[in-house]
C-alpha cells in the first residue's frame, strides 16, 4: 500500500531533475585550487539548492570548456560557457575603468579590495563592457608582491629585469621600476616561464603561487603591495534574461554582495595559510620591507596611479571613490 506513494514521490523527484536548467560555470584553474573548489563549487551548489530543482549549476573546471584564462569572457560572450571567473587584465580594452585595483599601494587585502571594488559597481563608476554581461561579482586579490629568482629588497634591483604581471596597469609600475614588463603570460604558465628564463618573476601573491606551482621555481618573495588582481564573475545576459523570476533570484541572493563577503575572507585566510605551505616546503627568501624602505617602493611606482587617473575616462571620481571605500 505504500509503494504508489513511494513511486510517485520518486517520479516527482525524477522529473524536476530531469526539467532543471543546467548553466555551465567555466574556471581555468585545476578542481582542486582554492577558488574553485572553496567558493565557486559550494557557491553553485548553493544556487542550485536555492532555485528549488529549476538550475543545476556545473562547474567546468581545468579548463574543460577553455584551457586559456584570457579566452573566458569569449567563452561566456559565444554561450560556450554560461558563467566564468574571469581575470579582466587578460582581455585589456573591455573593463579599463575596473583596473583600478591594479594600482600599488591601494588594495591590502582582498576582502577591503572586493568590497570596494562591488561599492564602485553599485555606485555605476564601472560601465561598458560592464553592461554587456550579468554581474554576479566585482572582486579584488590580495595584494601582489614580488616573486622571483634574484633578491629584491629595493627598486634598483629591478634595473633591466624582465617582470610579468595580470594586468595592463601592473605593467605600467614594472615599467616606473626600469625593470621590462612582460605581458600576454598567464597564470597557469608562468612557472614554465620562470623555469625556461623567459622572465625572471611576477607580481602575485601567495595563493596563485600554490594554485600554479610557482613555489618550485622563484627563491625571493618581496611582500610589497604592488597592485591586486580584479576579477570578475560573469553570466551570458541573454542566458539569465531567460531564467524564471524565481531563478534569478536564486543567482541574485547569492550575488554582488552576498558573493564578495564569501570571496574576500576565504581568499585572504588561503594566502595566509599558502605562504606557510610553500616557505615550508621550498627555500624561499620571504622579506617584508620596513616602513622607509616601503616609502621608497611607494615613490618609485608613483607615477602608474598619476598615468592611470590621466588616461582612465572619469579617471579621478574613481580614484576617488575607490580610496574612500577602501577606508570604511
Amino acid at each position: 500500500m505504500f509503494i504508489r506513494p513511494i513511486l510517485a514521490a520518486l517520479l516527482a523527484t525524477l522529473a524536476t531533475a530531469a526539467s532543471a536548467e543546467t548553466l555551465r560555470f567555466s574556471s581555468f584553474e585545476p578542481p582542486v585550487a582554492h577558488i574553485t573548489k572553496n567558493i565557486l563549487t559550494p557557491w553553485a551548489a548553493e544556487v542550485s539548492a536555492a532555485s528549488n530543482g529549476e538550475l543545476d549549476i556545473q562547474i567546468f573546471a581545468g579548463g574543460t570548456l577553455g584551457r586559456s584564462p584570457a579566452q573566458q569572457v569569449k567563452l561566456v560572450e559565444d554561450g560556450v560557457a554560461d558563467i566564468a571567473w574571469v581575470i579582466p587584465g587578460y582581455s585589456p580594452g573591455r573593463f579599463d575603468q575596473g583596473t583600478i585595483a591594479e594600482l600599488p599601494f591601494l588594495v591590502t587585502t582582498s576582502t577591503k579590495g572586493s568590497r570596494a571594488m562591488w561599492a564602485l559597481y553599485e555606485q555605476g563608476l564601472l560601465t561598458g563592457d560592464y553592461d554587456k554581461f550579468k554581474i554576479i561579482a566585482v572582486l579584488s586579490s590580495s595584494a601582489n608582491g614580488i616573486a622571483s629568482t634574484v633578491p629584491v629588497t629595493q627598486p634598483a634591483d629591478l634595473k633591466g629585469v624582465k617582470l610579468r604581471a595580470p594586468g595592463p596597469t601592473m605593467l605600467s609600475a614594472i615599467d616606473a621600476l626600469g625593470a621590462v614588463p612582460v605581458g600576454g603570460i598567464t597564470g597557469p604558465t608562468v612557472a614554465e616561464s620562470i623555469s625556461r628564463g623567459l622572465i625572471t618573476g611576477t607580481f602575485t601573491q601567495w595563493g596563485a603561487i600554490e594554485t600554479f606551482r610557482m613555489g618550485e621555481v622563484i627563491s625571493d618573495y618581496l611582500d610589497v603591495p604592488m597592485g591586486a588582481t580584479p576579477m570578475l564573475v560573469l553570466m551570458n545576459k541573454a542566458k539569465y534574461e531567460g531564467l524564471s523570476d524565481s531563478a534569478k533570484a536564486a543567482i541574485d541572493g547569492l550575488s554582488g554582495a552576498a558573493f564578495v563577503e564569501r570571496f574576500g575572507p576565504s581568499f585572504d585566510q588561503n594566502v595566509a595559510e599558502a605562504q606557510g605551505r610553500i616557505t615550508g616546503a621550498n627555500k624561499i627568501n620571504a622579506v617584508t620591507p620596513d616602513a622607509a624602505s616601503a616609502e621608497q617602493w611607494k615613490a618609485a611606482v608613483s607615477v602608474a596611479n598619476t598615468d592611470w587617473i590621466a588616461k582612465t575616462e572619469n579617471g579621478q571620481a574613481i580614484y576617488d571613490a575607490f580610496v574612500a571605500a577602501l577606508s570604511q
